[in-house]
């Protein structure tokens, strides 16, 4: 167990100016409100507070996180206040006790939902206050420590939740060992057996594997201090986690890994990096591909090493990390190596490594769905990254696997909704081009341009998602309040308010939210007339595009002027089919049905399928492609079927602006030589349903006459 004065002494070291006697009431305040407490393991409840406290000092953190980590618990389990805490040692520390007080409140393994607002919180509350999360990581992973006294089924829950979220957010942080005892502390609980056995093959050849470390330690160290450079060079061995994931991903043997042991080599300044770099070169083969900058290039989280491979005594290969004292120091403990808590401020490299999160936290703030929510949170925490530049030379990390659509909305949200187009190191290329690192990426914008649903194919971040999906919203949003309206119109009278009553029965704080949710279908449109004391709707009139006003059902490809049935369904709008189609009936699940007039929007396109029968003769596509084109439509797709007696069918997706235009297409592609017949066709399955119902019909008048002949004989 760890003691008060090994703390105070820790904090010492690395801040003089620390409040030593703050840490020692807490400590004395902890001990007594946690006194006749135990642990799971029959410990005193004191051991994990001053445990937390502990690998707290070891991050070199201020007084402040320290107390917090001696107090995290006392809120949550014993009859202690917050007031309490406010009262004896200030406001800084009554909030973060609360901050971390919250997060452990939080469960993670529930529904999406409530998973996704769980999440949100943690996170909000984590950009408020980094030290809140670096207290709840060290919470965690005393606790991790510990695991082996809860039940199996406990510590596979605790294991889960570590591997997704915690073990990522350390990593994320930059604060590498913490990420890696967490991730092979979570390893051991999940999968116990391959755990061991990689255990079990590391601890036999261990002898040798820290002889060969010491070993190439000691020819490294003389190599360069013979070419003049003053270098300190450490070995360490490959955690078990990640040489797991290493022969999972490469599928290797674990006597197929040769690289168990990587080196650091640690110098003074950056000239120094660059240079000690050559002398490990001039010495050893380095390995084509595998040497990367992150002192030029550094990763999101603040991340610097120069990496290389090499070919190394007796033929080894071996990886080895070229850094500075502080660059050491920051891949140790990554962001709280920078963070600066005298004056409530962080420092310049502090914030840039707390970009990511950032931009993270006002992606949460924006998300609505459960769903996207979680995505944005796994993609921000599961990412490696690729640099690539602008045109003006700014430098942009981008998960790897982005294409050019992310980088547009990474430069502004603006650019990436007007983007027609990108040249990627001077040459034109697609949307679908997975960007390189290193590669210069130029955006082309036009002010006309909006964003497609099908952008969504074509982006990786989760900022260009949440910006193409938030466009999307906000156009639903605009065009369901004005199908909203239009309702309120028929029902009530043109421009006609709804009364009071009506909005208080709907729960509709005024006209505006109810139109959006009449639109949007939240609202069923007897509910409305319920509400109004109206009957049922004859018929509604209605104009309506395809964002969210009017959806045009799949099955039977209705048109304005089309005699249509429509319906509202939730988070849908209006779904209207022709009154013709057979799937109707399918759908009759209580829902009501009402008649609607639908208008076009002018200069609006629909779709709707033609079936043409012909004659097999040559040109006969071109003729009818061309004479629909001459009439102003347009064709979307196209199936070919042949028939017997040298017919084909021509099955057309076509787009008009209504019926009466339909109609006129149909005129004039009926006149052509070897054109046999023109209709309206439905997707196959109501076809199937259409021929179902009339031989049915069919059959049952012939029935019903042949049983009236057969009573006419008798």
């Amino acid at each position: 167990m760890s003691r008060i004065f090994e703390i105070t002494d820790k904090v010492r070291a690395h801040d003089p100016r620390a409040d030593i006697d703050l840490i020692n009431r807490a400590y004395v305040f902890a001990a007594q409100a946690h006194a006749g407490q135990k642990r799971s393991s029959g410990e005193p409840y004191l051991t994990h507070p001053l445990e937390v406290a502990n690998i707290l000092a070891s991050l070199r953190l201020d007084d402040k996180s320290i107390v917090t980590g001696l107090l995290h618990d006392t809120v949550e389990d014993t009859p202690v206040t917050l007031d309490d805490i406010r009262e004896r040692f200030g406001e800084d520390v009554a909030r973060l006790v609360d901050g971390v007080t919250k997060i452990g409140r939080i469960q993670f393994q529930s529904s999406e939902h409530k998973q996704a607002e769980n999440f949100r919180k943690m996170i909000l509350a984590t950009a408020r206050d980094l030290r809140v999360l670096l207290v709840k990581l060290a919470d965690r992973l005393h606790n991790m420590r510990t695991l082996g006294f809860l039940p199996e089924r406990k510590q596979r829950a605790i294991s889960e939740e570590t591997m997704q979220l915690y073990a990522p957010l350390a990593h994320r942080l930059g604060i590498h060992w913490l990420s890696q005892e967490l991730e092979d502390l979570a390893f051991s609980y999940l999968d116990p057996e391959a755990y061991r056995m990689l255990a079990d093959r590391l601890a036999e050849h261990l002898d040798s594997l820290t002889s060969t470390r010491e070993r190439l330690e000691r020819i490294l160290q003389e190599a360069v201090t013979r070419q003049g450079v003053e270098a300190r060079v450490q070995g360490r061995m490959k955690h078990i986690y990640s040489l797991y994931r290493k022969m999972e991903r490469k599928r290797l043997a674990f006597d197929e890994i040769y690289d168990l042991v990587a080196f650091r080599v640690i110098v003074k300044d950056i000239p120094t990096c660059y240079q000690t770099l050559g002398v490990i070169h001039s010495l050893y083969r380095p390995v084509p591909g595998r040497f990367k900058d992150y002192i030029a290039l550094p990763k999101p989280n603040g991340y610097q090493s120069l990496h290389t491979s090499i070919i190394g005594p007796d033929n080894l290969r071996l990886e080895v990390q070229i850094r500075t004292e502080e660059m050491h120091r920051h891949a140790e403990d990554g962001v709280a190596a920078h963070w600066i808590y005298k004056s409530g401020e962080t420092d310049k490299d502090g914030d840039r490594s707390l970009k990511w999160l950032k931009q993270l936290t006002e992606l949460l703030q924006q998300s609505e769905q459960p769903g996207e929510l979680l995505e944005t949170i796994r993609l921000d925490l599961f990412v490696q990254e690729v640099y690539v530049f602008s045109r003006d030379g700014d430098l942009f990390a981008l998960p790897r696997g982005s294409m050019p659509l992310d980088f547009a909305y990474a430069v502004h949200t603006d650019v990436g909704h007007h983007c027609i187009g990108v040249r990627i190191n001077g040459r034109e290329a697609d949307f679908q081009t997975r960007l390189r690192n290193g590669d210069q990426v130029e955006v082309l914008t036009s002010p006309e341009q909006t964003p497609s649903r099908s952008w969504l194919r074509y982006v990786r971040t989760s900022r260009a998602r949440q910006a193409i999906r938030q466009w999307f919203r906000r156009a639903e949003k605009e065009a369901s309040m004005r199908m909203g309206r239009e309702i309120l119109d028929e029902v009530f009278g043109k421009d006609a308010k709804p009364p009071a009553r009506v909005l208080k029965a709907l729960e509709c704080a005024n006209v505006d939210a109810l139109s959006e949710r009449l639109g949007r279908g939240d609202i069923p449109l007897d509910a409305l007339l319920k509400a109004a004391g109206r009957g049922p709707l004859a018929s509604l009139r209605l104009r309506g595009g395809h964002l969210g006003l009017i959806r045009a059902a799949r099955c039977c490809r209705p048109l304005p002027g089309d005699r249509i049935l429509g319906r509202f369904e939730h988070d849908r709008g209006m779904i209207v089919h022709r009154q013709e189609c057979p799937l109707i009936g399918d759908e009759d699940d209580g829902n009501p049905w009402t008649e609607i007039e639908w208008r076009p929007d002018p200069g609006k396109l629909y779709s709707t399928l033609l079936e043409v029968t012909t004659r097999n003769r040559r040109g006969m596509l071109s003729k009818v492609s061309g004479e629909i084109a001459r009439s102003g439509a347009e064709i979307d797709d196209l199936r070919i079927r042949q028939l017997a007696g040298a017919m084909t069918t021509l099955t057309i997706l076509v787009q008009v602006s209504d019926r009466v235009h339909l109609a006129r297409v149909m005129r004039e592609v009926r006149k052509l030589d070897g054109v046999a017949g023109v209709r309206r066709a439905m997707e196959p399955e109501a076809e199937e349903k259409r021929r179902e119902t009339g031989w049915r019909r069919a059959f049952r008048s012939m029935m019903r006459k042949g049983f009236g002949q057969a009573r006419e004989h008798e």
